[in-house]
């Protein structure tokens, strides 16, 4: 039997993989803040999987939070054949009317928090000749507008991953980024907009650019299910890719910034989004 360790739990694409590797037989570890606070997201499980299912609290920023998990895993045999490393947050804003606190927050979840549950947990997985699953974002494939810190932490995580895919192959652990486009999750719900100086000077970009945002938001008709179920059929294949796109938004963003040319690209860009992020 497979371990599995999943750190977002409580919500979305997190909670779906849960119960999908659950279903596939393996031992899952679901985590996420105050997870075991939140009775209710697994209550089915709970009861149905009781020897193959364990939930713990991870604040992916809490140094001590993750000792303790890898801690648990130690105890549970000292091995670990899948991570995926799910848990993020999403801030919205000008780079210019963030504070240095939010700047840092964005950081702390998005990679560093990443990283470092990463390498608490290499030994278990290179006993395993494990599998790591690193979630971005097509924000990791393209900048934009207003999302400047966003983007950057998941071009942290893409670099990141390079990177990892071959110092960790020489110890036969496999690393694959998820860039999952716009699906049907509760991202838009929980996202920080930072806008709160009425006298910004990037307030009417702004305010396009959330009406743009839950318009859009609202006409999702991508299930996040096909993301949980694609990320566990990942899992199975014996060598599995640096990266896997999900979504028709996702590969078009990825066709779209692979094969046109930056001469382009830039002005394209920086043409439709000025009309549409600058209109009155």
């Amino acid at each position: 039997m497979r371990k599995v360790l999943i750190t977002g739990a409580t919500s979305g694409f997190g909670q779906l993989m849960v119960k999908e590797f659950l279903r596939n037989g393996d031992f899952v570890i679901a985590t996420g803040r105050n997870l075991i606070g939140r009775r209710h997201l697994f209550e089915h499980e709970r009861a149905k999987y009781s020897q193959s299912f364990r939930e713990l609290n991870l604040d992916i920023t809490d140094q001590q939070q993750i000792q303790l998990v890898a801690k648990e895993i130690e105890q549970l045999g000292g091995t670990l054949d899948v991570l995926v490393n799910n848990a993020g947050h999403g801030l919205f804003g000008a780079m210019e009317d963030l504070n240095s606190e939010e700047i840092r927050h964005q950081m702390e979840v998005n990679f560093f928090g990443l990283v470092e549950v990463t390498r608490s947990l290499l030994p278990f997985l290179r006993r395993s000749k494990a599998k790591i699953f690193n979630f971005s974002s097509v924000f990791g494939l393209m900048g934009f507008p207003l999302t400047s810190l966003y983007c950057a932490s998941k071009y942290a995580v893409e670099g990141l991953s390079e990177s990892l895919r071959i110092e960790l192959s020489f110890h036969q652990v496999q690393v694959c980024l998820i860039e999952p486009g716009g699906y049907r999750t509760d991202f838009g719900q929980n996202l920080k907009w930072s806008h709160k100086n009425p006298d910004s000077v990037y307030l009417p970009q702004m305010k396009n650019y959330q009406n743009l945002h839950e318009h859009f938001s609202k006409k999702k008709t991508q299930e996040p299910i096909e993301v949980a179920r694609g990320v566990l059929m990942l899992s199975l294949r014996r060598k599995i890719p640096m990266r896997k796109v999900f979504g028709i938004d996702g590969k078009f963003s990825y066709a779209l910034k692979t094969l046109v040319p930056e001469f382009i690209y830039f002005p394209v860009m920086e043409f439709i989004l000025g009309k549409v992020l600058s209109k009155t």
